[in-house]
């Protein structure tokens, strides 16, 4: 079960949807969370879904849904974060779940943020894309983004853009920053650089830069508890069943 929760009702018809998930050097999910922050964007709807680990990050004394969308009406923006590595089983059906829901909405593009492992000696920050169509590779050329032409993607952002790829209502594209550590501040700041070109969202990611080690160990830290959290959760469970049969 995955289901989309509005918490107030707003006319999203015609916006442009930010997405980032953890994934390679957690670039989609230091890049979106900085520009909620930035960018004041608000609450506006959370994902439901049975596949989500049964576990919460508290915030100001509230438990925060592990899949959130912010709203900034102003920008007629989206922002979509997910705290919680998807797993395998829920990747497909969240996928869908999510183009289903912008199809509804008349969302008119979809933004993913990622990390990509180039292996390059090229010191500058190239920023790389995939897209989900002709009209979308058009985006991004025209943008001075480099299409990725031969390689191998997976995860949420993959499903996604393989349903877009199906129909011709919503541009989809991602935005790949070029990883060199596990925990990239710097190849997100360079996503974002190339967003608020493209979106005119005039972002300082400077802060960025120089918090990068406080930012870092924050979400680090919350990364890990997460994981520690599941590790126990999945031992719980395997030593559980036999029980369960004897």
């Amino acid at each position: 079960m995955i289901k989309i929760v509005e918490e107030k009702q707003e006319n999203v018809s015609g916006y442009t949807l930010l997405e980032g998930f953890p994934g390679l050097g957690l670039v989609g999910t230091i890049a979106v969370k900085y520009l909620i922050e930035k960018l004041k964007f608000e609450p506006y709807a959370h994902i439901e879904s049975d596949f989500f680990l049964p576990i919460v990050r508290v915030h100001n004394g509230l438990p925060i849904h592990p899949s959130t969308i912010y709203i900034n009406k102003q920008r007629k923006l989206l922002a979509l974060m997910s705290e919680q590595i998807i797993p395998r089983s829920g990747v497909l059906p969240l996928a869908k779940a999510v183009v289903e829901w912008a199809k509804k909405k008349g969302i008119k593009r979809i933004i993913s943020i990622e990390g990509i492992g180039t292996h390059s000696e090229d010191k500058r920050e190239m920023i790389y894309g995939i897209a989900c169509s002709e009209e979308a590779k058009r985006e991004l050329l025209k943008n001075g983004i480099k299409p990725v032409s031969e390689g191998i993607t997976s995860g949420v952002t993959s499903m996604i853009l393989l349903e877009l790829s199906k129909q011709n209502k919503i541009i989809a594209y991602s935005l790949l920053g070029n990883v060199k550590v596990a925990e990239d501040y710097k190849a997100a700041a360079s996503c974002l650089d190339k967003l608020s070109q493209m979106l005119e969202l005039n972002i300082d990611t400077k802060p960025l830069l120089k918090e990068a080690k406080k930012f870092e160990a924050a979400l680090l830290k919350q990364l890990k508890q997460l994981k520690e959290a599941h590790e126990n959760v999945r031992k719980f469970e395997e030593s559980a069943h036999p029980l369960m049969y004897t």
